[in-house]
């Protein structure tokens, strides 16, 4: 970790890094073959793990959830390696679940997450570290970048980095009940695998009199721009774009993924509804008119998008980067 998360150049020596793999497998939640092969999987990833950490012999260790950390972590504690568990969902998965029971600390990314491990572990809220370059751009910074109009009210739409079908179709569906608006610009990024179909199918109904501006990406390689100039993002409720959208504080119209695993993106997403910084729209009920109804509704709606802004940012832990990794620091200092 650099000191651009905000640590301070002294306390962050020096050093390599090496990457070494284990075998590991995820439990399925069906009965099926693969479910016979978890236990053989687990107990290899534990002998690995087990060679790894001697030969290392690190002074803590970092699980972030998943079905890897459980072998590396759970073998970490019984060797009285110090352990960190870090959730970055609302409701834990399986694997910090179980994790909890061993972990001398776990950090949390909302308070709300503290009812779900057992009441006698030290638990830490940190939020959920974010890149510090998220947070860099100005609002002007954006629109120059994008050549975008600073007159107008934006929206960004997205569906993570391969993109969402289903939130893409309802765009192209949308576009012309949009096409009016001149107060109204969308930035769209489609994820490469639809970014063709989009831009040939708003190609074919744009017509040259549109007041409305959209710009179309496959993939916002700098989405921090995009953050920087959003008044509204309408986007799927994943970890990490959860932290990031409240880190700047912007309101949000979330699509849970409904595959997600423990159906977790649908819980992050009503965690937001709780505390009025965003509101949800089930992936089914998705479509052209529902997405144009609740953007028009909110988008122009100052009052709204102020409250929504503020409650996300009071939501958002710019700092968590620093706040785990000080975390992690004070555990081996106390070993």
């Amino acid at each position: 970790m650099g000191t651009e998360s905000g640590l301070e150049s002294e306390m962050v020596p020096q050093m390599g890094y090496t990457l070494e793999t284990i075998d590991a497998r995820g439990l399925p939640r069906r009965f099926s073959i693969d479910l016979l092969k978890t236990p053989f999987s687990l107990g290899k990833g534990a002998f690995d793990s087990l060679k790894i950490l001697r030969e290392f012999r690190p002074h803590v260790v970092v699980g972030m959830g998943g079905y890897v950390s459980v072998p590396v972590v759970g073998v970490a504690a019984f060797l009285k390696i110090p352990t960190v568990i870090h959730e970055q969902n609302v409701i834990p998965g399986l694997a910090n679940r179980l994790l909890s029971r061993v972990a001398i600390v776990i950090a949390i990314s909302y308070a709300d997450t503290e009812e779900f491990f057992p009441k006698r572990k030290g638990i830490i809220l940190t939020g959920n570290p974010i890149r510090g370059e998220i947070l860099k751009p100005t609002h002007e910074d954006g629109i120059l970048a994008l050549g975008l109009d600073p007159g107008r009210k934006t929206l960004l739409i997205f569906g993570g980095s391969r993109g969402a079908r289903r939130i893409n179709h309802a765009v192209v569906e949308a576009y012309p009940l949009f096409r009016n608006f001149h107060d109204l610009q969308i930035v769209h990024a489609t994820g490469m695998i639809d970014f063709e179909n989009v831009s040939y199918a708003i190609k074919n109904i744009e017509k040259p009199q549109d007041k409305l501006i959209y710009k179309c990406f496959p993939y916002l390689d700098k989405i921090n721009l995009a953050y920087a100039v959003a008044d509204l993002a309408l986007c799927r409720a994943g970890a990490t774009t959860i932290a990031e959208i409240t880190a700047r504080g912007i309101p949000a119209l979330l699509i849970p993924y409904p595959y997600a695993t423990d159906d977790h993106q649908r819980k992050n997403a009503k965690i937001l509804e709780k505390y009025g910084a965003a509101r949800a729209i089930p992936d089914e009920d998705l479509n052209g008119k529902t997405l144009f109804e609740q953007v028009t509704k909110l988008i122009f709606d100052q009052k709204s998008l102020s409250s929504m802004r503020e409650n996300s940012r009071n939501l958002g832990k710019p700092q968590a980067s620093r706040e785990l990794a000080n975390l992690i620091l004070n555990l081996v200092k106390k070993q």
